[in-house]
This record gives C-alpha cells, structure tokens and sequence, in this order.
C-alpha cells in the first residue's frame, strides 16, 4: 500500500510539472525559439572571466549542476589538458592528461574555420525555470561564450562543431 501511496504521488508531481508546458505554449517559448535556436544575451563585461595566459590556447568552466562544483579545464599549447576544480584548497581532484601537438593544432584550426570569434561575449542562457543544469565558459585568445548542458542542441551549428571538438579533444586525452 504505501509502494502505491508513493508513485501515485510522484505521477501526481510528474504531470503537475508537465501538464502546464502543454497546455500553455508560451511556456515553450525560451526552448522552441525561432527555429530550436535560442536567443542569445550579451555577457556583461563585469562577468567575463580572465584573459588567457599565453601558454593556453582553450579553457573551460563547467560550474553548477547538482554538486553545484566548478571545474577548469585548460588546453595548453604543449598539448597538456589540465583540469582542477575550483575552491579545492589541497587540489586533491586536479588531473593532468595530454593529447598531441598536432590535435592542439587542429582544434586551434576549427576554431578559426567554425568562426568562434562570432560567438564573443555570448551567452547561450536555460530555458525559464530551468534547475540544476552546467553552465559551460568557453574562452579561447579572442572569444569568450557559455551554454549550458539543458539547451546545447539547440546552439547555432557552427559553435555545436566547437563544443563536439572540444569534447571529442579530451575524451582522447590520455
């Protein structure tokens, strides 16, 4: 009985969280914008983080989610790929992998080609309403972007390309 008790209760909760997008389409509309593209919002300059130190050519802030942790992953230009958490006092989750020169140099190649520069001081934000999703910053020498894990397949095809490169470059670190 109380098995029963308990998903009547979660299906309760489960349609009172879906039923309102339904019935109310302009609920939707900061997922279904203009095409499954979201508007993006300019980055006030106050919030940028940190220019690039000469050595590293990408970075990434992953913060939030559950754990509500930020993380840093730096791509130096020596093909190291560094990630430490932040606020972590004896940097006891810092990890240092390498990928080649050569793949440095490729993903330095895409970012050019996919016009990363274009995506400056944009943000990509969550829909209204949204909880616990990772808010990425993307920094290379000239371009600083975020977006967040809840909306990344509705980014413009040309920073999708920088996301799945940058992906696909520390998934093959070692």
């Amino acid at each position: 009985m109380k098995n029963i008790i308990i998903l009547t209760t979660i299906l309760s909760l489960c349609s009172l969280t879906t039923i309102p997008a339904i019935a109310n389409p302009s609920q939707q509309h900061h997922q279904i914008n203009n095409g499954n593209k979201i508007k993006p919002v300019i980055i006030p300059n106050n919030q940028l983080p940190e220019p690039l130190t000469k050595e590293v050519v990408f970075r990434e802030i992953a913060s939030g989610g559950i754990t509500g942790r930020t993380y840093q992953t730096v791509l130096l230009n020596d093909g190291r790929l560094i990630r430490v958490s932040i606020g972590d006092a004896n940097d006891s989750q810092r990890s240092v992998l390498r990928v080649s020169k050569e793949k440095v140099r490729q993903f330095e190649r895409l970012l050019n080609k996919a016009k990363f520069e274009k995506f400056n001081k944009l943000s990509y934000p969550a829909p209204q309403g949204a909880a616990d999703y990772i808010t990425y910053t993307l920094t290379s020498k000239t371009t600083t972007t975020q977006y967040n894990d809840i909306s990344q397949s509705q980014l413009p095809n040309k920073l999708n390309e920088v996301v799945k490169a940058w992906n696909d470059l520390k998934n093959s670190a070692k």
